[in-house]
C-alpha cells in the first residue's frame, strides 16, 4: 500500500522574521496599545469582532 502526500508543511517564522514585524508593528502603532485596558461586554461575538476590528485599525495620534 503506497502512502499519498496532500500537502507540505511551511517553515515556522524565524526569530529574526518575527523580531522585525515586532519592530514595524510597535513602529506604527506609535507605541500606543492595539485595545485599550478594560473590561468588555458584548451581545455577540460579532458585535466583539467588529469593535476589535475598529480598535486595530484606528488612527493614532502623534505626540
Amino acid at each position: 500500500m503506497a502512502t499519498k502526500t496532500v500537502g507540505k508543511r511551511k517553515p515556522a517564522l524565524s526569530f529574526e522574521a518575527a523580531n522585525i514585524l515586532l519592530k514595524t508593528v510597535i513602529e506604527l502603532r506609535n507605541n500606543q496599545p492595539f485595545v485599550p485596558r478594560g473590561l468588555y461586554r458584548f451581545n455577540s461575538f460579532s458585535e466583539a469582532q467588529k469593535w476589535f476590528l475598529k480598535m486595530i485599525t484606528r488612527k493614532t495620534t502623534n505626540n
